[in-house]
């Protein structure tokens, strides 16, 4: 092979490998669009829409640099009011590219211009000076930021957690997202939570360190109001943040109904950074569910996995929050019962509902009351229905209803009631959503029954048939007086 021929197939193929990698540096494509001294429509400047936002004005000899993070389809307009020109194109914009744009007089008669496809040596005839530097996201400037809010940085925020250990919704999150991929950071310090930026937003103002948001806590951990800054670093105090097991969402109040979801990718599930912690989370209920009265002397049904591994257990009654321990649990059926233990308790007077042990037909309407989500959803009791769709479960176990009620986290251990008011099952699980929409499953009464009778007490199950004749709204009124929030750490 000529050696000549050889090293410029060796350099070209170097310069194409520089060009893709700096241009995998972006997370944006960029558009010029340039008005060249030779755009002799007299004097006036041409204002600039970009998908029906106005832009800038171009005076002649300037061009526009503009920056666009929300790829997808955009039409550009071009006009010049006073003599009633107007010229447009469209453009399917996609990340790292660029865009060389020409304003173009239509000759001869000028009646307006043209935008029209061009390569960089446009740009040649544009002295810098006159060059304007916008985006879809607001003017970018990195130049005017000297130093990042923080010092936090990806490694030393690790190496913090790992010294001192981790708490609750701190970690590394990243976006979900075909366009800007954040990666965040939530941090605890004295007890405020905020978020640092860390990558992510290449090509914009923003430094690792810089302080994405500051987090306002509410009565309900796990949902926080927030002084949240914008891409263009704009403040805005409309965006709520919501915490559940590894993911965080922002939603904003701005009438959008817009939101984005973060993952949390730092600690993973099986990263035990808590192993040398100085922090204790003694304060944080490990996890929660439901539960229901089956006996006035304090006695409750609920799931054995709400229950499992618990040291402590409290449930909220009536707003009030009591000790309780369990008495026996059966984990082949994912049954436990528990027991008020607390000297404030106090018994109560009756249980309004039929403690029903005989099976219940398919097509049967029922609905589960209990505590989902309350990290989300708050701890105002929920009700959900739907109908028994088999009286067997998953893989065909004769312990469960198969059920299309609505449950979630939390629901776990509550109780379903058909219509009439009668105790059917006790709510437990469901096929995870990724396979199949809305399989539930439900424990047969049968089965919590003979739970209850290895217990050395007397108890004396509720045995009280609603009137068919009473409304549903005040059935679920009155069987909610018998369902607990349970706590467990």
């Amino acid at each position: 092979m000529n050696y000549n021929k050889y090293m410029k197939s060796i350099f070209l193929l170097l310069s194409i490998l520089s060009i893709n990698l700096s241009f995998a540096q972006n997370d944006y494509a960029t558009i010029y669009i340039s008005r060249p001294k030779v755009f002799t429509i007299a004097s006036q400047d041409v204002k600039i829409e970009i998908s029906d936002q106005f832009i800038c004005n171009l005076s002649n000899g300037s061009a526009l640099e503009y920056k666009v993070f929300n790829i997808g389809q955009i039409k550009i307009i071009g006009s010049c009011d006073v003599m009633n020109y107007k010229g447009s194109t469209n453009i399917n914009v996609q990340k790292n590219k660029i865009y060389y744009i020409n304003l173009k007089a239509r000759w001869p008669r000028l009646q307006g211009f043209d935008f029209e496809i061009s390569d960089e040596s446009i740009m040649k005839k544009i002295p810098n000076k006159n060059l304007i530097k916008l985006s879809d996201i607001g003017i970018l400037n990195s130049t005017e930021i000297e130093k990042s809010d923080t010092d936090w940085t990806y490694d030393n925020l690790i190496e913090h957690w790992t010294k001192d250990g981790i708490s609750d919704i701190e970690g590394i999150y990243e976006k979900v997202s075909s366009q800007i991929e954040y990666r965040l950071a939530v941090l605890k310090e004295k007890n405020e939570y905020k978020i640092i930026y860390l990558a992510g937003a290449r090509g914009t103002g923003w430094k690792e360190g810089d302080i994405k948001a500051t987090l306002r806590k509410t009565a309900q951990f796990g949902i926080f109001k927030s002084n949240w800054f914008m891409l263009n670093k704009a403040y805005n105090k409309d965006i709520n943040v919501i915490f559940e097991s590894a993911s965080m969402k922002t939603l904003s109040e701005a009438g959008d109904n817009s939101q984005d979801l973060y993952l949390k990718m730092y600690p993973t599930y099986d990263n035990d950074v808590n192993s040398s912690t100085k922090i204790a989370n003694t304060n944080n209920w490990k996890s929660s569910g439901t539960g229901f009265f089956i006996d006035k002397k304090g006695y409750l049904a609920t799931n054995f996995h709400v229950i499992k591994e618990a040291k402590t257990i409290e449930i909220v009654y009536n707003g009030k929050p009591f000790k309780a321990k369990v008495v026996v649990s059966d984990e082949q059926n994912d049954l436990a019962i528990l027991k008020i233990d607390d000297n404030s308790f106090v018994s109560l007077t009756t249980i309004n509902y039929n403690f029903k042990t005989e099976s219940s037909e398919v097509g049967t309407s029922v609905f589960a009351l209990g505590f989902p989500m309350t990290q989300i959803m708050g701890e105002e009791i929920k009700f959900t229905d739907g109908k028994i769709n088999a009286k067997s479960g998953y893989k065909g176990e004769i312990s469960t209803y198969q059920i299309s009620v609505p449950i979630q986290p939390g629901n776990s251990g509550g109780p379903l009631f058909d219509n009439d008011g009668n105790l059917v099952g006790i709510t437990s699980s469901g096929l995870d959503k990724s396979l199949t929409d809305n399989v539930n499953y439900a424990i047969k009464t049968k089965y919590l029954n003979l739970l209850i009778e290895e217990i050395n007490d007397k108890i004396e199950l509720p045995k009280t048939v609603l009137s068919k004749t009473t409304l549903l709204t005040e059935k679920i009124k009155s069987l909610s007086n018998y369902v607990v929030y349970i706590k467990v750490k």
